[in-house]
C-alpha cells in the first residue's frame, strides 16, 4: 500500500529512545508521548494517498472515505504514529487520531446506559461488521464531560479506544487510538496523555 511506502521514508530515521516529546495539536491542546511517536505534518498527511490504511475504524462505507478526505485535505483531522515496528503485523502502526465534532457527550446517568446500548448496532451498520463494546463509560477529564469506549479494530488483532470531551457546547474533542495487541504498553502511553492534556488559549 501506498501508506506503507510513506511510512517507511520517515520511519527509517526514527529512535528507539523513550524519552518524552510534546506535541502541539491544531485543535489547542497539548500531548505529552513518548517520542517514539510522532506528528504528522499537513503535508505528510496530504501525501497520503491510502485513506483506508489511515483510519479504518471510521471509513466503512464510500461516503466515509469521502468526508474523511475532506477533514484531512482541510486540515480537519490529525494522526500521530508510532513509528516503533510491531513484528508479523502486515505494515500495521499504532496511531492516533484527533478530530473535532459538534455531537454531544452523554452526560447523566442514563444518556450514558442509552447510548452505550444503542452503539453497537450503530458501529456495525456504520463499519460493516458486527462490534462489541469491551468498554462504553462516562469520565471526567480534567473538568471536562467525557465518554469512554473500547472494541475490536478491523485489522485483526487490533483495538480502538476512543475518549470523546466536550470543550464547549457545540464542540468535543475526539482522539482515538488504534493499537495492535502485540504492544498493549501504548495504552498507558494514551492515557497518560490524555490525563495530562494541556488546553491552549484556543479553548
Amino acid at each position: 500500500m501506498r501508506l506503507v511506502v510513506f511510512l517507511s521514508i520517515f520511519l527509517m530515521a526514527a529512535t528507539s529512545a523513550l524519552a518524552e516529546t510534546t506535541m502541539l495539536s491544531r485543535f489547542g491542546v497539548t500531548l505529552y508521548l513518548p517520542d517514539n511517536w510522532r506528528l504528522l505534518t499537513s503535508s505528510e498527511l496530504n501525501a497520503v494517498d491510502d485513506i483506508d490504511a489511515v483510519a479504518e475504524q471510521n471509513i466503512a462505507s464510500e461516503v466515509g472515505r469521502s468526508e474523511l478526505l475532506k477533514k484531512i485535505r482541510g486540515g480537519g483531522l490529525e494522526l500521530i504514529f508510532n513509528t516503533q515496528k510491531i513484528k508479523n503485523s502486515g505494515g500495521f502502526y499504532d496511531n492516533i487520531t484527533l478530530l473535532e465534532t459538534n455531537d454531544q457527550v452523554p452526560e447523566a446517568a442514563t444518556q450514558i446506559k442509552s447510548t452505550c446500548a444503542a452503539l453497537p448496532s450503530l458501529l456495525s451498520r456504520t463499519l460493516g461488521r458486527n462490534v462489541q463494546l469491551e468498554n462504553c463509560e462516562g469520565k471526567i477529564i480534567q473538568s471536562y464531560p467525557a465518554f469512554v469506549l473500547s472494541y475490536a479494530g478491523d485489522v485483526p488483532n487490533t483495538r480502538i479506544v476512543q475518549y470523546m470531551l466536550q470543550l464547549e457546547q457545540n464542540r468535543s474533542l475526539v482522539l482515538t487510538l488504534t493499537y495492535h495487541m502485540q504492544t498493549p504498553q501504548v495504552i498507558a502511553d494514551f492515557e497518560s496523555a490524555i490525563e495530562r492534556l494541556e488546553f491552549n488559549e484556543l479553548f
